[in-house]
């Protein structure tokens, strides 16, 4: 077994692992989500699960400063409550043919994972061999004990997605409990835990306590006062001689009976900084130690090593008498010794025990159980569409208040029950706000639980391991990971996108509905395996479609993409680990954080801009196709998958239009722009212009007939806040263009058959949301990347100008205030081509109407074709509303 400085995340091979068990005490959201999470999710892990000490969730709770589980949202943070601390640092990687097993001392945070002196044992199982079999099969026995009582859909995902996935773990040896198993060389090692069927110490003291042990070392960042646990180990063996390393930062056994084979050291005095870093120019100083580690040395020359999360206390070791913390440790036995010379600790001069500060403070005990005991323990909230379940622990005489917050604290809900229950279940759509639950009293004003983050089960879903979604999801997890130029490779899962059975592939190739809809079904239990998850025959599809939607998973992540930048200058470092340690302040380098601009070669521009047009293109032809098409379906209204497709194009526009990209020819740089905002007639498709003219267009022209109605509250919801995305996207998007003097009608119609088919009916409804509008408007305008000079003085025109004509076209409709004349040049409304320009008015009235989404006439040389006619027909209306 070789011993060597390693970067735990380093360790992790690309796309060998699909699921990760970890286990932590102290937790560090920005670190996990910033550094590991980004990590593991570019190296393809894609189900994760961490479990931590309850009470220190509780703890890190109080300080929650509101982008938690924001930076690398969907896994899954699972407290784990005791009488004592739940202490262990395992990961645990799961493969289809092979796992990854680590076992150490760091916590989930900066600290514990770069800053701190940590140690680790690794070790890999293939199905190939059977080396590291037995010690996978101890461990894994163990996190299945830690596993078996987890309640809620983390249950499935510690469990049934493991067994399911990773077979192999079925076909594990028969585990002997706390024996020695043999790894690479000559060295043993055995997996020691505290258990109701022995601790650590006394599973140490039977598998060496009759070893002539003549020298034990003793590393810890913590000590017991009366040093207790050394005391024990010196009872075990009165002839050996014990060295004890202390770092006085931690706690200082300082009230231990001294005696002469009784030896102390300084940690600062090793000189273990130039053994290690005599090569790196990083470090400058000794970092604070938080390995745990007891060296046993043989008369033989034989070595024993003990290490792990259990630091040297009678908590830690589980001595007889004491309330023993939850700990995982490994004992390796080395026959050819030098463990501690290779780990680089090097025992100089001792120096006495009164030279060390002792610094009075409280225990982590008292510190983080007792300070965070509450009579009820909240183990986890789940959301599940338009249900809530909440599963806790405790016990609890009389009513309840469960309250609901958003990030910054506000009550969004308040759910009065009769008594407490273990499962809690609540009929009710939350907005997307929610972030938070916590129980209180029939009063409502003393809290009667910790804090727990709601998790979103259709994000956690879509985690699942299997390989059928592990392209796309691998695609997700590099841009997740800081690789923006994976962003339109997921264009086409869009494209294919049929989750609603009616996509422009399958109308284009005409099979009957009835064929689509058994044919998208079918498909959609390929995808992913939900075990445990049961609904109603008549809203199964419904669930479905919010899962297994491939185009809302592009469309968040197009979103992702415009907002990370923003999340990451305002987000604020968490200071919490075991020791307080600050959070390392440097650049992210693993995971793919982008340290420097690099400069993309024109092949490869030109390659992005293909997929861009690609989509593009496609979705026009879509829309085109239902409009216009002999073979259209009849009373065709908009899905949430056609919203979806429609929104991705729109983000392309706001994201792409006027993005420029340097690139070297020969010897000279030269910019290369993906889409010019400007077009002259007539217009292309291969600028900004041309496509808000050709999608939004026609996408307001479908819009006429109306959406597509769901059952499910939760996708009524989802489809009402996708329906109000793309009214500000759109608006947006039309501001942030310079239209000349003869191109304002056009803007304007678009406009306001956005206003009028995006947004809500009637007077009253605009009275309350124009205020949100405007706000959203705002904020939607400031995450423009690539700002038309025109945008502000636009926004004032919409509110100013279009906004008020809007309105007042509002109350004529409600007053029905027909007329029968206009003029060239007006703006009319008539219900079945929405909001036109009047383009010429015939000698018989017959008018001639234009509006994007309208055909182009290149006769005409305008949008004046409302039908697929080959002879245009100018059209005689009765009446008619005139905006102006």
């Amino acid at each position: 077994m070789g011993l060597q400085r390693e970067n735990i995340l380093s360790l992790i091979g690309s796309r060998r692992y699909h699921s990760a068990i970890l286990t932590t005490f102290s937790f560090d959201f920005y670190f996990f989500e910033m550094k590991a999470m980004r990590w593991l999710r570019s190296c393809g892990v894609r189900n994760v699960n961490v479990l931590i000490d309850g009470h220190y969730y509780a703890q890190l709770m109080q300080q929650l400063g509101g982008e938690e589980m924001n930076l690398a949202p969907a896994y899954s943070l699972y407290p784990v409550f005791g009488s004592s601390i739940f202490h262990p640092k395992i990961w645990m990687l799961f493969g289809k043919n092979e796992g990854m097993l680590v076992i150490g001392s760091g916590n989930l945070t900066n600290s514990g994972n770069g800053n701190n002196e940590e140690i680790w044992g690794a070790f890999h199982f293939d199905t190939r061999s059977s080396e590291n079999a037995l010690i996978f099969s101890t461990a894994w026995n163990y996190v299945q004990k830690l596993c078996a009582p987890i309640k809620g859909y983390t249950y499935e995902k510690t469990n049934h997605w493991l067994l399911e996935n990773s077979k192999w773990l079925g076909d594990l040896p028969p585990s002997n409990g706390d024996s020695f198993y043999e790894v690479s060389g000559k060295d043993k090692v055995a997996f020691l835990y505290n258990s109701s069927n022995g601790t650590i110490f006394q599973k140490l003291s039977d598998l060496i306590g009759k070893e002539r042990i003549v020298e034990i070392t003793t590393v810890s960042p913590y000590y017991d006062k009366r040093g207790n646990a050394i005391r024990a180990l010196s009872e075990i063996w009165p002839e050996s001689k014990i060295n004890v390393v202390i770092d006085e930062s931690g706690t200082v056994p300082y009230e231990i009976p001294l005696s002469k084979n009784l030896h102390f050291f300084n940690w600062y005095d090793l000189g273990i900084s130039k053994a290690i870093y005599s090569k790196s120019d990083e470090h400058s100083e000794l970092s604070k130690l938080h390995a745990k580690i007891i060296h046993f040395k043989v008369d033989s020359g034989k070595e024993f090593l003990l290490f792990g999360s259990a630091n040297v206390t009678p908590e830690g070791l589980g001595l007889p008498g004491k309330r023993e913390n939850e700990e995982a440790s490994l004992l390796i036995e080395s026959p050819e010794g030098g463990l501690l010379k290779n780990l680089g600790i090097k025992l100089k001069s001792p120096v006495g025990l009164s030279e060390f500060n002792v610094k009075s403070s409280k225990t982590v005990f008292e510190i983080v159980v007792s300070s965070n005991r509450k009579k009820i323990n909240l183990l986890v909230a789940e959301v599940i569409f338009d249900e809530i379940f909440v599963y806790a622990i405790g016990n609890y005489s009389g009513a309840l208040v469960v309250k609901i917050f958003d990030k910054d604290g506000r009550v969004l809900h308040s759910i009065e029950l009769d008594s407490f229950s273990e499962e809690i279940r609540i009929k009710l759509t939350l907005p997307k706000e929610a972030n938070h639950v916590e129980l209180y009293d029939e009063s409502g004003n003393s809290s009667q639980s910790n804090k727990v983050l709601l998790s979103d089960h259709v994000l956690l879903a879509k985690t699942h391991p299997n390989p059928k979604t592990e392209e796309i999801e691998r695609i997700f997890q590099d841009i997740q990971g800081g690789d923006l130029t994976k962003v339109l490779d997921l264009l086409q899962y869009a494209l294919l996108d049929e989750t609603e059975g009616l996509g422009s592939s399958k109308l284009i190739s005409r099979k009957s509905p009835n064929e689509i809809k058994s044919a998208g079904k079918e498909e959609l239990e390929k995808l992913y395996e939900l075990s445990g998850f049961k609904t109603k025959e008549n809203q199964s599809q419904e669930k479905g479609l919010l899962i297994f939607s491939n185009s809302l998973r592009v469309l968040d992540a197009l979103r992702f993409v415009s907002s990370v930048e923003f999340i990451q200058s305002n987000q604020s470092e968490l200071k919490v680990d075991e020791q307080e340690a600050s959070l390392d302040k440097t650049p992210i380098k693993e995971g793919g954080g982008i340290e420097t601009q690099l400069i993309t070669p024109l092949w490869m521009l030109n390659a992005e801009r293909r997929k861009l047009l690609a989509y593009l293109n496609k979705t026009y032809d879509h829309q085109h196709f239902l409009l216009y098409s002999k073979n259209k379906p009849k009373d065709y209204k908009v899905s949430l998958t056609d919203l979806s497709k429609y929104l991705i194009a729109i983000e392309l526009l706001l994201g792409y239009g006027g993005k420029i990209e340097k690139y070297i020819d020969g010897e000279d740089e030269e910019y290369f722009t993906y889409l010019e905002f400007l077009d002259d007639l007539p217009y292309h498709s291969d600028s900004v212009k041309g496509w808000l003219f050709y999608i939004i267009g026609e996408f307001l022209l479908i819009v006429k007939a109306g959406f597509k109605k769901y059952e499910l509250e939760y996708t009524q919801n989802k489809m009402q806040q996708l329906k109000a995305d793309a009214l500000v996207d759109s608006l947006i998007c039309i501001l942030n263009m310079k239209w000349k003097e003869n191109e304002k009608g056009y803007a304007k119609s678009m406009i306001l058959n956005c206003l009028h088919y995006l947004g809500g009916n009637g007077h009253e409804w605009w009275r309350i949301e124009l205020p949100h509008i405007k706000s959203r408007l705002e904020v939607r305008m400031d995450s423009v990347n690539n700002q038309s000079n025109m945008l502000n003085e636009n926004y004032r025109w919409l509110l100013d100008e279009i906004i008020p004509l809007f309105l007042r076209a509002i109350h004529k409709l409600s007053s029905q205030e027909f007329e029968t004349k206009v003029k060239r040049g007006q703006t009319i409304y008539k219900s079945h081509f929405g909001y036109c320009e009047v383009k010429n008015i015939s000698s018989n009235n017959e008018l001639i109407l234009v509006r994007p989404g309208f055909i182009w006439d290149e006769m005409v040389g305008d949008f004046i074709r409302h039908n697929d006619d080959v002879d245009y027909q100018p059209l005689y209306l009765k009446k008619f509303l005139i905006v102006d």
